[in-house]
């Protein structure tokens, strides 16, 4: 399972498992995002499957796990790739709406999908989580700084994650990858 699997990077590590031949669920807000996404899927010759999930709702995971695992039974992999930034600019100019935003989406989100997961890979007999963080989560980025708090939070919760379920054989990974151009990006590198 993907989320935020429909385009940018989702898109790409999606292609890329699919190229090995991953059966896959792809998550995100977006319908129109779901279709393109789950045909640019199929043509790379993998089955899969779409669910609309908003990860600040826990139904929504609820859900997302559910159409998951009628698709093709338990996933094995997990990879939280959605995020949020809709501030670009001073910390001080951000307003709280979208602090939560960015910290809900982030950090909130990932968690819930992971505690959603664990029960899943454990009974699977183990797993693998992959959270797509940031390097600005280890080193903070000018103009985007809550994006890279909420990133940092995500490194930490992975290590936790990896301390707390790696007796299970639940392998939980944090990638750091510097800027991409993608449309998420775009503030950064069209500047």
């Amino acid at each position: 399972m993907v989320t935020g699997g429909g385009t940018g990077l989702g898109l790409a590590i999606a292609l890329e498992f699919a190229r090995l031949g991953a059966s896959l669920v792809l998550a995100s807000r977006s319908a129109e995002h779901l279709a393109a996404g789950a045909e640019a899927v199929q043509a790379a010759g993998a089955r899969v499957a779409t669910v609309g999930c908003d990860i600040r709702d826990p139904e929504a995971i609820a859900s997302a796990f559910d159409a998951a695992s009628e698709a093709f039974g338990m996933p094995a992999v997990l990879v939280n790739n959605a995020a949020a930034n809709p501030v670009f600019g001073p910390i001080q100019n951000t307003e709280e709406r979208a602090y939560d935003k960015i910290l809900d989406v982030n950090l909130k989100g990932p968690f819930e999908l992971c505690k959603k997961a664990y029960p899943i890979l454990k009974q699977r007999g183990g797993g693998s989580i992959i959270n797509i963080s940031s390097i600005g989560g280890l080193t903070p980025e000018r103009g985007i700084g809550i994006y890279s708090v909420s990133k940092a939070g995500l490194i930490s919760l992975t290590k936790v994650m990896a301390q707390d379920w790696g007796s299970d054989n639940i392998r939980v990974n944090a990638i750091c990858p510097g800027l991409i151009k993608t449309k998420f990006s775009e503030a950064l590198w069209g500047n």
